[in-house]
């Protein structure tokens, strides 16, 4: 008898001993998980901080390493990959934030930047398409929506939103670059006079043109004289475009 109640006296013991380990190691875990998340948002704001963009998206990258859940350092590292051209890591930081949160118009918007940057059409449609859900008036998503139906060859919904951003007030690189979609639906279906007048407004309004520039084109008389220089003109905003000038995403309050 007395051996029985020795054998349960140790079996209790043990089973105390079991539960106080298993306490004290929840009770580390959940004193860790506070300073583990103090960490990743000091590797955050010193991302912040940074003033180059490869350390900026390491300290992101180490903070998201730490802390997954830090949603808002995706869409920082997202719109860095962006401006570096690295779309496809841009598209999956975009998408992670959007599914971690209940999203914003800027978020889908840069998404469609995106996927229209990398030739992905159909995916970019449906995100501009999200913005004007959310945010009907905006003449960034519908300019670049009218894009990237046109590079899809869908002429008429390109028509249709490229002159909805016309006709909206917004950001005005937004409406230039939806009157140089116009245009060259213009002159795909032959209406060269209709599609030199908006390469002409295009131009005109467009800031990353310089001012003397625009001055100049103005003083064409006629569609058919426009042409005649346009090719000449296209060469020069080229050059400016690529060795002068990056791709802004719309700003929050246009």
């Amino acid at each position: 008898m007395a051996t029985f109640y020795l054998a349960r006296l140790i079996k209790y013991r043990s089973g105390i001993m079991k539960r106080t380990v298993m306490c004290l190691l929840t009770l580390l875990l959940l004193s860790a998980t506070p300073a583990l998340s103090q960490d990743a948002i000091d590797y955050f704001n010193l991302g912040l901080k940074s003033s180059r963009t490869r350390k900026k998206i390491e300290y992101f990258t180490k903070a998201l390493e730490m802390d997954p859940k830090l949603t808002t350092a995706y869409e920082k590292r997202g719109m860095l990959y962006y401006f570096q051209g690295k779309y496809e890591e841009s598209i999956q930081d975009y998408e992670t934030y959007l599914d971690l949160t209940r999203g914003d118009a800027q978020a889908y918007r840069m998404l469609g930047m995106c996927y229209l940057k990398s030739g992905i059409y159909e995916p970019g449609i449906a995100s501009f398409t999200r913005v004007i859900e959310m945010e009907p008036e905006r003449a960034t998503a519908y300019a670049y929506r009218a894009e990237a139906y046109r590079l899809s060859g869908r002429g008429e919904e390109a028509l249709r939103d490229a002159t909805t951003a016309i006709k909206l007030r917004g950001d005005p690189r937004a409406k230039s670059d939806a009157y140089r979609t116009r245009a060259k639906l213009h002159w795909a279906a032959g209406r060269k006079e209709l599609g030199s007048a908006d390469f002409s407004s295009s131009w005109q309004i467009d800031p990353r043109v310089p001012r003397w520039w625009r001055v100049d084109l103005l003083n064409f008389a006629s569609a058919e004289e426009l042409s005649n220089v346009a090719p000449f003109v296209i060469i020069a905003l080229v050059f400016v475009l690529i060795f002068g000038l990056r791709l802004k995403p719309p700003e929050k309050n246009k």
